[in-house]
């Protein structure tokens, strides 16, 4: 087991780009846990923790994926871009960065697919048992309401 620790910037200057980086390394490796800890000071940051492994080979799937947003339709940006505001909203409440509940991939995929119910979501690739048990509903009402 291998270890990694990211700063995510709280600034419209450098939050982006730190994602960028936290999303590509996430897209890498397999995550076996991730603690975050919002971190007060001159500069407000993000300070995540990550325990990874190499990936190991992947079997082939048959889960739904998508790995642009360039694949999204102009409808389905739409739906992509209220995912992002549900996310972001979530993320406030609980006080977690975005990234923690939901990939951009994984919203992405949600946007392309449209999935009507739980069982749905399960077909998406990276979206858990976990995920779908605490966020599952919100995201069909959020479908739903789009």
């Amino acid at each position: 087991m291998k270890v990694q620790v990211f700063r995510i910037r709280i600034s419209d200057e450098f939050q982006a780009s730190d994602e960028a980086v936290v999303n590509d390394f996430l897209s890498r490796y397999d995550i076996l846990n991730m603690n975050s800890e919002l971190i007060q000071g001159e500069i407000n940051y993000w300070s995540v923790f990550i325990n990874y492994q190499e990936k190991t080979k992947q079997v082939n799937s048959n889960k739904l994926n998508i790995n642009s947003e360039e694949e999204l339709s102009d409808e389905e940006k739409i739906i992509y871009n209220k995912l992002k505001e549900w996310r972001y909203e979530k993320s406030k409440e609980l006080n977690q960065p975005p990234y923690i509940i939901f990939h951009n991939i994984h919203l992405m995929s949600i946007a392309k697919f449209k999935p009507y119910n739980l069982q749905d979501l399960e077909q998406i690739n990276g979206l858990g048992e976990s995920k779908i048990r605490r966020f599952g509903a919100e995201i069909i009402e959020v479908l739903e309401n789009a």
